[in-house]
């Protein structure tokens, strides 16, 4: 009973105390205790306001940094794409009237450091008209041949996959024979008769493999330059290996070659 008459008392008191504070803060009163407590928590208050506003500038830095970054990337594409367009259009454009230009959205298997690349996909197919067999290549130096197809991109076998024949000469035309691709980046020139003279330095070039349809590679397209020579005396043929002026792993854009 005694506790219960306590706690009506602390109660009572708790609504008297609750409605006098009410009715001080209706006056100038309690002004002076206020000022206090702002002055006290204002700090406070001045810190927070300052950090959240310095995260929030941060944060505005980092996006417009972003864009930034966004923005740059997209102008060096279109720098570069400009740039191998015009190449292409400007060397020996008269010989190759039916150009696609085709960005490499894809290298399967390829490891920079560990590996070659040996194919592309690249982002034109069939409904651009390109068709299996069609020479791929960048200014006039051979690259591959279309070797899958679909409705939007194709697969591109490089002239140094393992899988990639076809004939090809001197650029003096005297000596003929067979580039064969080895894979890892090398290129094979065989099946040169061992009476003829190779040298190295020698460029090397498509003989010329276009078939009835249009389809294959034209003659004069540079393949490399030798870069050492095979030479059994005791052999009825020797080889060479060529190198590509180009870099495979740095291409970004090549061009179709359709009929």
């Amino acid at each position: 009973m005694q506790k219960k008459r306590n706690f009506l008392y602390v109660f009572i008191i708790l609504i008297i105390v609750s409605i006098l504070l009410f009715a001080l803060s209706k006056t100038s009163f309690l002004d002076g205790p206020k000022s206090f407590v702002q002055f006290v928590f204002s700090p406070v208050q001045s810190a927070f306001f300052n950090i959240t506003h310095f995260n929030q500038k941060i944060s505005q830095s980092k996006d417009q940094e972003i864009d930034k970054t966004v923005k740059i990337a997209d102008i060096n594409k279109l720098e570069g794409d400009n740039k191998a367009l015009r190449d292409q259009f400007e060397t020996g454009s008269e010989k190759n009237p039916n150009l696609i230009p085709a960005r490499i959205i894809g290298e399967p298997a390829f490891i920079p450091g560990f590996s070659y690349p040996e194919t592309f996909i690249i982002d034109e197919g069939k409904d651009s008209g390109i068709k299996e067999g069609d020479a791929v290549i960048y200014k006039n130096i051979a690259v591959g041949k279309i070797s899958k197809i679909s409705d939007f991109s194709s697969v591109v076998t490089l002239i140094t996959n393992s899988s990639s024949s076809f004939t090809a000469k001197t650029m003096s035309g005297s000596v003929s024979g067979i580039i064969n691709g080895q894979g890892g980046g090398v290129i094979i020139f065989d099946n040169v008769l061992l009476s003829e003279n190779l040298k190295i330095g020698d460029l090397v070039l498509t003989k010329g493999d276009v078939n009835t349809n249009g389809i294959g590679f034209p003659p004069d397209l540079v393949v490399g330059k030798i870069k050492s020579i095979n030479k059994n005396p005791s052999a009825l043929f020797q080889k060479a290996e060529i190198e590509s002026p180009l870099d495979f792993e740095k291409l970004s854009l090549v061009f179709v070659l359709t009929q």
